[in-house]
């Protein structure tokens, strides 16, 4: 890991041919106006040929899209934990009435408990704005286990309460108070914003700009799940953001860490920005470590009409693409929630996206976040898949649940795909 650059966290003002297809089991793909699969479709279910597909209307297209993170904060890695209209990514540990309300996430009563990420994170970047009444009780938990014990031992509380609490607002709960003087006091009327850096051990803290909190653990813990608190008292969280921390495998100076498969006609190089750039499929290139649980950020360009290409992985070493594909494919058919081909940021043949929210003619910032049996994919900063693989084991990701650890390899589909990935950057879940 070490001879790749990692990329640091910065302060809280900073603001993804026929024989080919027997040989890696792909379809072809195409962006014309053709019926496919309603986007909840999996790869246990089946829909007959002669079914007209239907629109998810209670996907709101238009409030997804304005949703969509700007290029700046994308390009330093941010997502959208919550898109402001659906609790996709989230779980409930407790039967507390979390809803959403306005394009926020409210609790106001209910059994005490969590609503957490369905996937966990580990070094990371977190913001969120919150609306708290006087008397509540609430907090953010982080590197959390699904069910904590204590926030001493197990998990770290970024704490939401009132100034006479023994840590209040912006402190993290039996670890350090925060500074109530450099806060001030917080208007229960108007909404304010918590920001935390976890950085292996160090994490930092700040409310509405201003430093809260500053601790070096002893003992870093373990990557865990995120989860906001339901305790006592009206809460509410909006604009919820993460940005994982990455080393950066692309760009590149050489290829020396990758391996290119025989072909004929493949070719890759790196251009004068050190982006891998593939051409003339079939083939791909293979990064030459093995990955388990991580987070992959990809940002990626496709440079020929109607491109198909992927992300695969925990592939098993050596061979051709035997691994999970995240689908790179920016076609749909009449309307965005109906993605032709899966959809950009689906796990192909296992889960459609909801929503194809990229375009064919700018860069696409794609991240996957592959935990045990567990793949979410962001496209554009917005969550597009969560699922769950419950097959039986299998060595083969093709054929069964693959939890063991494989290569990460990138695809060039066809003799027409012409791509360019711009960057690639890796934070292990561990």
């Amino acid at each position: 890991m070490a001879r790749y650059r990692r990329i640091a966290a910065y302060s809280f003002f900073l603001g993804s041919v026929s024989f080919l297809f027997a040989l890696v089991g792909c379809e072809p793909k195409t962006i014309e106006k053709t019926s496919v699969a309603s986007p909840a479709k999996t790869a246990d279910q089946s829909t007959p040929k002669d079914t007209e597909p239907v629109i998810d209307t209670s996907i709101d297209i238009d409030g997804l899209l304005a949703a969509r993170i700007s290029k700046e904060d994308l390009d330093f890695g941010w997502i959208r934990l919550f898109d402001g209209q659906s609790m996709m990514g989230w779980q409930p540990s407790s039967k507390a009435n979390w809803r959403i309300e306005d394009g926020a996430i409210v609790v106001d009563s209910g059994e005490k408990g969590f609503l957490f990420t369905t996937c966990r994170f580990g070094d990371f970047e977190l913001q969120l704005d919150f609306l708290a009444d006087k008397a509540t009780n609430s907090g953010v938990f982080l590197r959390c286990p699904l069910k904590p014990t204590a926030p001493s031992k197990d998990c770290y509380e970024l704490n939401i309460a009132p100034p006479e609490n023994a840590f209040p607002t912006g402190s993290l709960v039996d670890r350090v108070k925060a500074d109530s003087e450099s806060i001030g006091e917080l208007d229960t009327n108007e909404w304010h914003t918590l920001h935390v850096l976890v950085d292996s051990e160090h994490i930092q803290t700040w409310v509405d700009g201003r430093d809260s909190a500053d601790y070096q653990d002893k003992a870093k813990l373990p990557a865990g799940l995120i989860g906001l608190q339901f305790r006592e008292g009206k809460v509410s969280f909006r604009n919820i953001r993460i940005r994982p921390i990455t080393y950066a495998v692309l760009p590149a100076k050489s290829l020396a860490d990758w391996k290119a498969s025989e072909s004929d006609t493949f070719k890759s190089e790196l251009d004068d920005e050190g982006a891998l750039m593939m051409t003339s499929g079939p083939g791909h290139m293979e990064l030459m470590q093995t990955l388990g649980d991580f987070c992959a950020q990809v940002r990626v360009k496709t440079l020929a009409k109607n491109v198909n290409s992927g992300v695969f992985l925990r592939c098993i070493p050596g061979e051709a693409m035997n691994g999970y594909e995240c689908q790179i494919h920016h076609g749909y058919n009449q309307d965005r929630r109906l993605p032709a081909d899966a959809g950009m940021g689906a796990i192909f043949r296992r889960q459609v996206a909801r929503a194809v929210l990229s375009d064919e003619d700018e860069t696409t910032h794609l991240t996957i976040v592959a935990d045990g049996p567990h793949f979410s994919t962001w496209v554009e900063g917005i969550q597009v898949v969560d699922w769950i693989d419950t097959r039986e084991g299998n060595e083969n990701p093709r054929k069964g649940l693959r939890l063991a650890a494989g290569t990460l390899q990138l695809q060039a589909h066809d003799p027409a795909c012409k791509v360019r990935f711009e960057t690639l950057g890796i934070s292990p879940i561990q």
